[in-house]
C-alpha cells in the first residue's frame, strides 16, 4: 500500500473488516484504471491542490477521504449502477461519522455517476455543495493529464472494457469525449479549473481530431 493510500484510509472511520473489504475490492483483477492507484492519485491531488482551503478543514477532510475511498468501491463493467452499489456498500460499513456525514458521503458517491450533471440537494449548505464539487472535480482531473498519461489511461480503460467489441467501445468513448468537449466548463472548482482545464481541453481536442 502506498503512503497516500495509507494516509487516506487512516482517516476513513470504518471497522477493520470493512477497510479490508474495501482494499480487496480496489485490488480486484481487471481494475486497470479504477483501482487503488486511481484512489491514491485523487487523494494526493486533494492534499496538494486543497492545501489551505476549506476542503482540508474538518469535518470536510475526513468526509472527502471517505468519498474518495468508496466512490469506486463496487466496479463491475457489466453493470450501470456501480455508483449506487458503492453508496449502498458505504452505508453498510457502520462508519463512525455523524448522520450528516454519512449521508453527504453517500450522496457524493452517487453524484459521480454523472459529474457535470450533479446539482445541490434541497437544503444543502453552500459549503457542503462546494466540497462535493471538489470531489467531483478531483475525479475528472485525469482528463487533464499529460498526453502520454492520458493515452495510457485510455488503454487501461479499454482493458477494463475488453468484453466490448471495438466498435461499441469506440462509439461509447467518442460519445463521452464529445459530450465533455461541449461542456462550457469541465472543472467548477477554481483551483482545479486553473490547474487542469487547459490540458483537459487539449486532450479532448487531440483525441477528437483523429476520429
Amino acid at each position: 500500500m502506498d503512503a497516500a493510500l495509507g494516509e487516506m484510509l487512516s482517516l476513513v472511520p470504518v471497522p477493520r473488516a470493512a477497510r479490508e473489504e474495501l482494499c480487496a475490492r480496489l485490488a480486484e483483477p481487471g481494475r486497470f484504471y479504477h483501482g487503488s492507484g486511481h484512489v491514491s492519485l485523487l487523494w494526493e491531488r486533494h492534499r496538494r491542490h486543497g492545501a489551505g482551503l476549506l476542503f482540508q478543514r474538518e469535518p470536510w477532510n475526513t468526509w472527502v477521504a471517505c468519498a474518495i475511498a468508496y466512490h469506486d468501491a463496487v466496479y463491475d463493467v457489466t453493470r450501470t449502477d456501480n455508483e449506487a452499489l458503492s453508496a449502498e456498500l458505504w452505508l453498510r460499513t457502520g462508519a463512525d461519522l455523524t448522520p450528516q456525514g454519512i449521508s453527504w458521503v453517500a450522496g457524493t458517491i452517487l453524484a459521480t455517476a454523472c459529474h457535470l450533471a450533479a446539482l445541490p440537494e434541497p437544503g444543502m449548505s453552500e459549503e457542503a455543495w462546494a466540497v462535493r464539487l471538489w470531489v467531483l472535480d478531483l475525479d475528472l482531473t485525469p482528463l487533464g493529464e499529460p498526453p502520454d498519461v492520458f493515452v495510457a489511461n485510455t488503454a487501461a480503460l479499454r482493458r477494463e472494457q475488453a468484453h466490448l467489441p471495438h466498435e461499441v467501445w469506440e462509439r461509447g468513448r467518442l460519445a463521452f469525449l464529445r459530450g465533455m468537449a461541449l461542456q462550457p466548463r469541465l472543472f467548477r472548482t477554481p483551483v482545479l479549473h486553473d490547474s487542469f482545464e487547459a490540458a483537459a481541453r487539449a486532450n479532448l481536442a487531440r483525441e477528437l481530431s483523429v476520429c
